[in-house]
C-alpha cells in the first residue's frame, strides 16, 4: 500500500484527527511517522485546513525535543504529514512503572517549558499537553508529539474552532479550555503543571467519577501542596508547580521560559540549604549531606557525635530490658516488627495530639496505597488512628482509576471504608 511516495509498513496509532503509519521514504530512504487524515475529516474543509496548518507550523519548529515535520501533501482523498518517526515509550506509560526523584521532575519540567516555549514563539499553543503526547526516547531523550489540535495564531485567518467545540484531554485542561475561553500558552503551561504534579505527588491534582466532576474540580478545587503529599519535593519546587496550577492565566507565569527560569532558580535555593527533616539526605543537585556538615567546625562535629553515641547507647540499654512483668523475648523467638506502613504511627503528621480515632481502609483489589490528607500511610488492607472529623481518603493502584472521598471520624469510633476500585478505561 502506497500514499502518495511512501511505501506503508504498518499502522502505528490512531487519533481524533488521522491515523498515523509507519512508513518509507523512498527519496530520503528513511522511516518516518506518515499522519493521514482520517476519510469522515476530509468532508469538513475547517478540519483540513486545520490539518494542514499543523504541518506548515511544525516544520517552522526547530527544537530537539518537537518532533520534525519533513513533508505535507495530497494524494486523491488522501491529505497527510511526513514526520519524523521516534522509537520511544509515552510517558503515561513511563509513569505506571517508575517514580521521579526530584531532579528528574524539574529537569523534565525544564526541558518541557523551553520546547513549548519555543512552539509558542513560532505562534502554535499545543493545546493538549498531556503524558501520552510526550515520547520518552531511549538515552535520555524527550519528544513531544501531536500538534494536531494545535491552535495557530495568525490574525489574518478566522478561527477554525467552532463555538462550543472543546479541543483538549479532559484530565489535563486548563479551565480556561474548560470554560470555551480563548487560550493562549499559559493554558500549555496549566496542562504541564499537571503533569509535574502528577509526577511529583503520584497523583493527578483535579479527579472525579466523569467528565463534570473533573471539569468542576478544574475550574473550582485547589489540590493540596505538592510537598504535603510527597516531602522529598522542596518547598521552592511545590511552589514553583502550585504557580502552574492557577485558575486565571494572569495568576500562573508569564510564559513557558519563564516557568523553566522559576524551576531553575527553585533547584538552586534548595541546593545552598541542607535537606530538612524526613527528606533524603542524597547529594545531587538539590544539595549535598556532606555541604551541610562543612558548615560546622571539626570539634562541634565530634562533639555532637559523642553525643548521639550515648543517646543510642541509652536507647539500646532501654530496649534491651523488658519493662516489670513482661517476659523477656526467648532466643527462640521472633520479635514481630513493626513498619511506618502499617501502624497507626505513621499517621503522625496527619493526626494531632487528640483522641483517636480509627480508619479501616479496605479495597478490592487490595494492595492499593492508601492516602490520607496527601499523606501515604500503606497498603490496603490498612488500619490507622486518626485525630476525629473529616478527612480526605485516596487509594491509588497502579492499572485502576484512583478512588477518593471525604470521610468523617467520630471520636473513639472505628470507621470502616471499603472501596472498589474500577480498572483504567472501563
Amino acid at each position: 500500500m502506497k500514499i502518495g511516495r511512501y511505501q506503508i509498513l504498518d499502522e502505528i496509532g490512531r487519533g481524533a484527527m488521522g491515523i498515523v503509519y509507519r512508513a518509507h521514504d523512498p527519496n530520503l530512504d528513511i522511516i518516518v511517522a506518515l499522519k493521514v487524515l482520517r476519510k469522515d475529516r476530509l468532508s469538513s474543509e475547517p478540519f483540513v485546513r486545520r490539518f494542514m496548518a499543523e504541518a506548515r507550523v511544525l516544520g517552522r519548529l526547530d527544537h530537539p525535543e518537537i518532533v520534525r515535520v519533513f513533508n505535507v501533501d495530497r494524494d486523491g482523498d488522501d491529505v497527510y504529514i511526513a514526520m519524523e518517526f521516534v522509537q520511544g515509550e509515552p510517558l503515561n506509560e513511563v509513569m505506571k512503572k517508575q517514580g521521579y526523584p526530584r531532579e528528574m521532575i524539574a529537569d523534565f519540567g525544564v526541558r518541557m517549558a523551553e520546547a513549548l516555549d519555543c512552539a509558542h514563539k513560532k505562534g502554535v499553543i499545543h493545546r493538549d499537553v498531556k503524558p501520552s503526547n510526550i515520547l520518552s526516547v531511549p538515552g535520555g531523550r524527550l519528544k513531544i508529539t501531536d500538534f494536531g489540535i494545535a491552535h495557530i495564531e495568525d490574525p489574518s485567518r478566522a478561527e477554525e474552532t467552532q463555538v462550543g467545540e472543546i479541543l483538549g484531554t479532559p484530565a489535563y485542561m486548563s479551565p480556561e479550555q474548560v470554560l470555551g475561553r480563548p487560550v493562549d500558552g499559559r493554558s500549555d503551561l496549566f496542562s504541564l503543571g499537571i503533569i509535574l504534579y502528577e509526577m511529583a505527588a503520584g497523583t493527578r491534582p483535579f479527579q472525579g467519577q466523569g467528565l463534570n466532576a473533573i471539569f468542576n474540580a478544574i475550574t473550582n478545587e485547589v489540590p493540596p501542596p505538592v510537598h504535603a503529599a510527597n516531602p522529598e519535593i522542596s518547598r521552592e519546587l511545590s511552589a514553583v508547580i502550585m504557580k502552574c496550577l492557577g485558575k486565571l492565566p494572569e495568576a500562573r507565569y508569564a510564559d513557558c521560559g519563564e516557568l523553566a527560569a522559576a524551576i531553575r532558580s527553585a533547584v538552586a535555593v534548595a541546593s545552598s540549604e541542607p535537606a530538612p527533616p524526613g527528606r533524603s539526605g542524597t547529594a545531587g543537585k538539590f544539595g549535598s549531606a556532606a555541604r551541610g556538615a562543612a558548615r560546622f567546625p571539626v570539634w562541634a562535629r565530634v562533639l555532637a557525635g559523642c553525643v548521639v553515641a550515648l543517646c543510642l547507647l541509652a536507647l539500646f540499654w532501654g530496649r534491651s530490658a523488658p519493662p516489670t512483668g513482661q517476659a523477656p523475648v526467648s532466643s527462640g523467638a521472633t520479635a514481630p516488627q513493626a513498619t511506618p506502613q502499617n501502624t497507626p504511627q505513621a499517621a503522625a503528621q496527619v493526626a494531632p495530639r487528640q483522641a483517636p480515632s480509627r480508619l479501616k481502609a479496605e479495597s478490592s483489589p487490595s494492595g492499593a496505597t492508601l492516602r490520607v490528607d496527601g499523606v501515604a500511610l500503606g497498603i490496603t488492607p490498612q488500619t490507622v488512628s486518626l485525630a476525629p472529623g473529616k478527612h480526605e481518603v485516596v487509594l491509588i493502584l497502579a492499572n485502576y482509576e484512583p478512588w477518593e472521598a471525604q470521610v468523617e471520624l467520630e471520636k473513639d469510633k472505628e470507621t470502616p471504608v471499603l472501596a472498589t476500585l474500577a480498572a483504567q478505561g472501563k
